[in-house]
């Protein structure tokens, strides 16, 4: 049995306090984000935002190439307090780091100018450039999350948004006195200005831990080894729920033409507004879970689960007015809708998998019980959608397919947690589901209306008092000291 330093009340206090400050960042954050992905489609067009979400779709294998490296670091200074750590020891691991980086991106680039042609060959020596930057912000990032220096962490996403809105405003001027006109291009570049400039600011924040005497990096070698070695599980499970969750978007992608998966992307877009505010939740957990006995952190596990869950359903009553306003100021992706009505619910499944299973299997200690489960769904979850493709030829298959496997994976996932360590999770899905078929049930009957919109937000708050008026008084309750 693991052993933790009893702070039994560390999640009730500490945490919720992260949380809630997390949270009100993530708000901030949305409100900046979403003005960028409502109006970055308006100012692009179709086909030139199909190039843009093809760079962030690619973009996230990049982020992979830090092999294990930045998860190591938080998984095992993940709780510890910032001046626990020897900053000599870990300025020698931000100068290997760099240098490590800089090889990976140069090899991207290459690769990409030999083996790509016109706006691929662009795409993918930007996304060359960008990891160099992104994995290195990647390293801070969970330093940051590390030590739970939390303030710092929602800061710099909300100015990374704004960032965004400047350079959008820009281009839009450069438009206006025709001196540019907006394209994907240009836009990629932007974004790979602003995770440069955001990397300078992590270097100055953290250049205690950047620059100044360092030990030897031979005397470093074993504990870098280390580092890799704990951390590339993570980043493999981590790659590996990544692919499961965008599987739909890349068949998307590999299969139809660059609008028809700008249309789709635009979905999922519009679905990431969900998750950036309860995203939140994992970002503060598992430093603050890390610190607790097993039987503590177990006995937190419902309660988790139901505050995912009863926020994402409480969140997804947006998609009605939402609609109306895709109609109205983005009409050319209003095909877009009939993905979004589908994949919408499904943020409840993927968000209790991603953020809170997810978080378990790390702090437990059973990474390569959630790589194993990850990997048969992700076989399960190819074959979904490769057989709605042969029968269907339509992308809407995929967006059925990947409800189907988010079912299967949460029923997978859970039920080993059940098993070791006897959490409790069937309330919790037999919620979601009834939710789930709320949701769909009223867009069908009403179209996504204003009826619709009020008879599901009726069965919310009925289904939700039926099922968790404990955890909703008790969550006000923390929320409020």
């Amino acid at each position: 049995m693991m052993q933790r330093s009893k702070t039994g009340n560390t999640i009730k206090k500490g945490a919720a306090g992260g949380i809630v400050l997390v949270v009100l960042g993530n708000v901030a954050l949305l409100m900046a984000k979403a003005l960028t992905w409502l109006v970055v489609p308006k100012v692009l067009g179709v086909v030139e935002y199909g190039y843009y979400k093809t760079f962030t779709l690619y973009l996230v294998y990049a982020m992979m190439l830090h092999f294990g490296f930045s998860d190591g670091i938080l998984l095992i200074y993940g709780g510890k307090d910032y001046q626990e750590i020897n900053q000599k020891e870990f300025r020698a691991y931000t100068k290997f780091f760099i240098k490590f980086q800089m090889i990976v991106s140069t090899l991207i680039v290459v690769i990409s100018f030999v083996a790509c042609r016109g706006m691929q060959r662009y795409i993918f020596s930007m996304i060359g450039i960008d990891a160099l930057f992104a994995n290195l912000a990647t390293y801070y990032k969970f330093i940051s999350q590390a030590v739970m220096q939390f303030k710092e962490y929602t800061l710099r996403n909300v100015i990374q948004a704004l960032m965004q809105i400047l350079a959008l405003g820009v281009i839009v001027v450069l438009d206006r006195l025709d001196i540019l006109q907006p394209n994907g291009a240009a836009y990629i570049l932007c974004v790979v200005l602003i995770d440069a400039a955001l990397l300078v600011w992590y270097m100055v924040t953290y250049k205690d831990l950047t620059i100044g005497k360092t030990d030897a990096l031979r005397e470093r070698v074993s504990q870098i080894k280390k580092i890799f070695a704990v951390g590339i599980l993570l980043t493999i499970s981590y790659q590996v729920a990544h692919l499961i969750f965008i599987l739909d978007s890349q068949m998307v992608e590999i299969f139809f033409d660059i609008k028809t998966y700008s249309l789709y992307a635009f979905a999922y877009s519009i679905a990431n507004m969900v998750t950036v505010i309860i995203s939140a939740i994992a970002t503060v957990m598992f430093p603050s879970l890390k610190r607790l006995e097993v039987r503590d952190a177990v006995s937190k596990f419902p309660m988790l689960m139901a505050t995912v869950s009863v926020v994402v359903f409480f969140l997804l009553t947006a998609y009605f007015p939402m609609t109306f306003f895709v109609k109205w100021f983005l009409p050319d992706y209003t095909p877009a809708l009939k993905y979004l009505q589908i994949i919408m619910p499904g943020l409840a499944l993927s968000s209790c998998i991603n953020m809170i299973i997810f978080t378990y299997y790390k702090v437990l200690e059973r990474l390569k019980h959630y790589l194993l489960i990850a990997l048969s769904i992700l076989l399960v979850g190819g074959i979904l959608n490769c057989g709605g493709y042969m029968f269907f030829r339509e992308p809407v298959a995929f967006s059925v397919a990947s409800i189907i496997t988010l079912i299967i994976w949460y029923l997978c996932s859970a039920g080993f947690l059940v098993k070791d360590f006897h959490t409790n999770w069937l309330k919790n899905f037999v919620y979601v589901l009834v939710e789930m078929s709320f949701f769909y049930t009223v867009n069908i009957v009403w179209d996504g209306g204003w009826k619709a919109m009020l008879f599901y937000f009726i069965s919310f708050m009925v289904t939700t008092c039926l099922f968790y008026r404990k955890y909703v008084v008790e969550l006000i309750n923390i929320c409020g000291k």
